[in-house]
């Protein structure tokens, strides 16, 4: 069987033996959906009120980063057409990845708003920028939030929602969250993803996601806030949109995204192929999403193949320093006794090396792969031909796996 994954943004494909191949698994978003009138609609019918109606004479857009696959360019289409404020912002919510560059800029955060916006969007900067403290949470995470957030009359962010292997979901309240925040805000809230209530789809009883909504409503108590948090599919397209009151916004489109990006498979996989597509391949630290997914699917000693080129490289440093830097009683040691932020993507990706056997087609060197314990190709198929050669079992293709909630069928 033939089977064509995105490498990037470029196809490839993989023979796989018919006796071997258990099935592509995608998610299922609606098709034919016409994006406009779902953003239309969406605006057109907020929960609350509608953004024409906000007496604003200032507004900052707060707009996803490069790691997103966030059409935003077009959402800006139907934001801005609905703003008349005499002053206009965008911010970009980078948390604390690096700012974009300006070609991001250009092709994935402004697009086509470019020349227009370019000189009023800024990044926000987890260690320069200036915050304001709004106190701590009943955790005790410290809320530090941009000041540029609190200088203008309205807030409008725009996110889209997709399963987040920690945080349950993404976007929504993450846009303040880590979106807009400190670094120190950012690390204490991310130790918690050390907990296993801290799951891919799951939000109650989840600490980082419980933690991330005290942050956002200590925000909204200060100024006012309209949403826009859509539904996109694996290249970017808006299925589904719900916009207006921040909180009420964010559990409706989840609704939506648990109905759609829910993959079940018949039974475990020997073998899975996990694709981290387009920008969520952008780095190891943000492909280990597409990992920790799969891990919930493959067969303790099965192998697991990341397709991802990683053309950024490793990403934010600390996650992997930590996985080279001693024996594993060290490293969990440390993971736990002097937490600092990305040390979480060490925890989980140490409890997928040691459980299944990582095989990873990327463009990062081979050395800094097999450091860590994670096996280097440069060809998919000579990854699956070792692969199957290696260990028994079926093969499962999860072509949006940094995206979807896979789960075994119940019998």
């Amino acid at each position: 069987m033939k089977v064509s994954v995105l490498y990037g943004n470029e196809p490839v494909s993989v023979d796989i033996p018919d006796s071997r191949f258990m099935g592509v698994f995608r998610v299922k978003e609606p098709l034919g959906v016409d994006e406009d009138r779902v953003i239309e609609d969406s605006l057109n019918n907020p929960i609350g009120r509608r953004l024409e109606d906000y007496d604003a004479e200032s507004v900052l857009i707060s707009v996803n980063d490069q790691t997103r696959l966030t059409p935003t360019p077009k959402l800006l289409d139907h934001i801005l057409r609905r703003v008349s404020a005499k002053r206009l912002k965008i911010i970009v919510a980078t948390g604390s990845h690096r700012a974009p560059t300006e070609e991001e800029y250009r092709s994935m955060i402004l697009g086509h708003h470019y020349d227009r916006l370019r000189g009023v969007t800024v990044a926000h900067d987890c260690r320069k920028s200036e915050f304001v403290d709004l106190g701590v949470t009943s955790r005790g995470t410290p809320i530090l939030v941009n000041r540029e957030v609190f200088q203008h009359d309205l807030l409008v962010t725009i996110s889209s929602v997709e399963p987040h292997y920690f945080a349950g979901y993404s976007g929504g309240r993450k846009m303040f969250a880590p979106g807009l925040c400190m670094y120190e805000t950012i690390e204490k809230n991310h130790r918690f993803a050390l907990m296993p209530e801290a799951a891919l789809g799951k939000l109650k009883g989840n600490p980082v996601h419980e933690d991330l909504e005290e942050i956002a409503k200590a925000v909204v108590e200060r100024v006012s806030i309209f949403s826009l948090n859509t539904a996109i599919n694996g290249e970017g397209m808006v299925w589904a949109a719900k916009a207006g009151d921040p909180f009420q916004s964010f559990y409706s489109i989840v609704r939506d995204v648990e109905s759609y990006y829910l993959v079940k498979l018949p039974r475990e996989a020997g073998i899975t192929i996990a694709v981290a597509p387009r920008s969520m391949g952008i780095d190891l630290y943000q492909a280990q999403k597409a990992i920790e997914a799969t891990k919930l699917v493959t067969r303790v000693g099965g192998v697991i193949i990341l397709v991802a080129p990683c053309w950024d490289g490793i990403g934010p440093r600390n996650f992997y320093d930590l996985l080279v830097s001693g024996d594993r009683g060290e490293i969990i040691r440390r993971i736990w006794e002097d937490y600092k932020l990305g040390y979480h993507k060490a925890a989980k990706l140490l409890d997928a090396i040691e459980k299944f056997n990582i095989y990873a087609v990327t463009n990062l060197s081979g050395e800094v792969l097999t450091r860590i314990g994670i096996k280097p190709f440069n060809s998919l198929q000579k990854a699956l031909d070792e692969a199957l050669s290696s260990v028994e079992g079926e093969v499962a293709v999860l072509p949006e796996a940094s995206i979807c909630v896979p789960r075994i069928a119940e019998s």
